[in-house]
């Protein structure tokens, strides 16, 4: 019975485990392939290795996004650009607590991404991946 009683223990151990990784899960993936459904050409690199991004920050801001994956959506003349960030706290941090709100309200938030673009199919891509 002693056995019986660990075997059970240590799965439901396995399973709690396994449902707050799940929950935990990071969104790019399955963005990703949703653009790519959809016809997009997806690229994805380093923040700090984007040369547009490199033009547009300080060095010392550069060091603060290469934590961050920037993915760029493009079709044609459409884009979008995504922000993979660390986690959703990463983005309150940058956006402040009311423009996340807004943001996540318009859909330009998805788990631990946040996107910029002024394409609403894009947005609509985004909301549902």
């Amino acid at each position: 019975m002693k056995k019986f009683i660990k075997i059970l223990l240590v799965a439901l151990t396995v399973a709690v485990m396994a449902v707050m990784f799940v929950g935990c899960s990071d969104k790019s993936g399955a963005i990703k392939r949703a653009f790519e459904g959809e016809g997009y050409t997806v690229t994805a690199v380093n923040g700090a290795d984007n040369e547009q991004l490199k033009s547009w920050l300080s060095d010392e801001k550069l060091d603060e996004i290469g934590k961050y994956e920037v993915i760029t959506c493009t079709k044609g003349l459409l884009s979008a650009v995504i922000f993979k960030c660390p986690s959703k706290d990463s983005i309150i941090d940058v956006l402040g607590q009311e423009a996340y709100d807004s943001a996540t309200e318009s859909g330009l938030v998805n788990g631990n991404c946040y996107m910029i673009t002024l394409v609403p199919e894009a947005v609509e891509i985004f909301k549902n991946a």
